[in-house]
């Protein structure tokens, strides 16, 4: 376990002094909130506020970001220029560098969590989450289904090139069909059914629900699609795992 968290340290380190990858997962979260804000926060149907509703949905959105950005194009451009391969030469095995990783974007993720939720409470006088535990637990189920869900998915990659553009085809698609953007009630009925095909959506109703209305115990269903796609996904992570790109 130290192994993997020395690991982790140096690659948190590394994401640090990339400014370009600093700014899409701090500011540019925080940049968009602003936007949609200036739109509809003063438009906002139903019982909620635009933050209430809007917050959470950005920290589901921050999951996927850091899961297919920070982590999974990094991986798949380690594999390119043969950074796993040195690895490989250690004792290191496979589901050590999976961890490491996951434990950096964690990292990574809450720092830019936290950040969202202190904007919206001093621009939009956001509130606390209502359900604070289950809120955290909805958190960590949704990272434990996205990271190794990226990591897979990326794994197929065949150069950074590649998982650079499955991860932007992943989070467009999610970002504009899960609901995370628009609401769901907007969209014809067929993108409603595609949005339920989508894991972040399930994220985003776990999030919103446990933030805003009722315990984790009320959203069983959610937690198991997620549950199973963490599953499937660290099998999968593990087992389509390379060393390189040949």
């Amino acid at each position: 376990m130290n192994t993997v968290v020395k690991l982790a340290n140096l690659e948190t380190k590394m994401f640090f002094r990339d400014r370009l990858s600093v700014f899409w997962t701090f500011l540019f979260p925080v940049v968009m909130i602003w936007l949609f804000g200036s739109m509809f926060s003063g438009d906002m149907a139903g019982p909620f506020t635009f933050a209430e509703v809007f917050i959470p949905s950005w920290i589901g959105v921050n999951i996927v970001t850091t899961s297919f950005f920070t982590l999974g194009t990094v991986l798949a451009g380690y594999r390119e220029t043969g950074v796993l391969r040195r690895y490989q030469s250690t004792p290191l095995q496979p589901w050590k560098i999976l961890a490491a990783h996951t434990m950096q974007g964690t990292v990574i993720f809450i720092i830019s969590a936290l950040l969202l939720m202190i904007f919206g409470m001093v621009m939009y006088d956001l509130q606390p989450p209502m359900y604070i535990g289950s809120t955290l637990l909805a958190l960590f189920i949704s990272i434990l289904a996205f990271f190794p869900f990226a990591l897979f998915v990326t794994s197929l990659a065949k150069n950074t090139q590649s998982a650079a553009a499955i991860s932007s085809l992943f989070l467009n698609l999610m970002l504009f069909l899960s609901g995370a953007t628009f609401p769901l009630e907007m969209m014809p009925t067929i993108l409603q059914y595609v949005a339920k095909v989508l894991p972040l959506y399930y994220v985003i109703q776990l999030l919103r629900g446990t933030w805003n209305e009722a315990p984790i115990s009320e959203f069983g269903f959610e937690v198991g699609i997620l549950l199973a796609i963490a599953v499937v996904s660290i099998v999968l992570a593990s087992r389509y795992f390379k060393w390189s790109d040949k």
